[in-house]
C-alpha cells in the first residue's frame, strides 16, 4: 500500500500519544468517517498536539484501506513500519475488525450526485507543535453543501492536489457533456 509522506508523518505521530488518546483518535476517526460525528466534534474532544494532522492522516489511511479492501496483515505491516508498539497495532486492528464493515457500507453508499457543494470557504492557519513552535501552514476548508457542512484541514500540498483533481474532473465532465451534445 503506497502512502504519501505527509500521511506517514501524521501516522508516525500516533506513536507519541498515550493509550487513552490513541484509542480516542482511532475510534473517533472511524466514527467520523461512518457519519456518527463530525470532524470538528472529534477535534474539539481531542486534547493532543498536532491533532489536525493526525486526524487527517488517519482518516485518509482508514478510508483508503477500506476502499481498497486492504487485508489486516498489510495494515499491520504499515503500522509496524511506522514503529508503532505491538499493543497499538493490536488495538488498531481490533477497531478495524469491528468498524470497517460499517465504514465500507457508508463508502459504498457514496454515489455521484449524492450531494452538491454550494459554497467553499477557506483560511490559512498555522499549526503549533509542542512548546508553541510553528509546525507549518494548514488550510481550514469549510464546504457548504445541500445536506450538511463539511469541515477539514489540509496542507498546502494536499490543497493543491485537491484543486488539480477538481480541475481534472471538471475538464472530464465538460468533455463528456460536449461529446453528448454532438451526438
Amino acid at each position: 500500500m503506497e502512502i504519501p509522506s505527509v500521511v506517514l508523518d501524521g501516522l508516525c505521530s500516533l506513536g507519541e500519544l498515550d493509550n487513552t488518546s490513541f484509542a480516542a483518535v482511532v475510534d473517533g476517526v472511524y466514527d467520523t468517517l461512518s457519519g456518527k460525528t463530525s470532524t470538528q466534534e472529534l477535534l474539539n474532544r481531542l486534547d493532543i498536539e498536532q491533532k489536525e494532522e493526525i486526524v487527517d492522516s488517519l482518516m485518509l489511511f482508514i478510508s483508503e484501506s477500506c476502499r481498497r479492501n486492504v487485508n489486516p496483515g498489510t495494515i499491520s505491516e504499515v503500522l509496524q513500519d511506522l514503529q508503532l508498539p505491538p499493543d497499538r497495532v493490536s488495538r488498531f486492528l481490533a477497531s478495524h475488525k469491528v468498524k470497517h464493515l460499517t465504514l465500507k457500507s457508508v463508502l459504498a453508499g457514496t454515489k455521484p450526485g449524492s450531494g452538491s457543494i454550494l459554497d467553499v470557504r477557506w483560511k490559512l492557519v498555522f499549526a503549533r507543535g509542542e512548546g508553541g513552535s510553528a509546525v507549518g501552514p494548514r488550510y481550514s476548508i469549510h464546504l457548504v453543501t445541500d445536506r450538511e457542512p463539511v469541515h477539514f484541514y489540509c496542507s498546502p500540498a494536499q490543497l493543491d492536489d485537491l484543486v488539480s483533481q477538481l480541475q481534472s474532473a471538471t475538464f472530464s465532465i465538460d468533455k463528456f457533456i460536449n461529446n453528448q451534445s454532438l451526438s
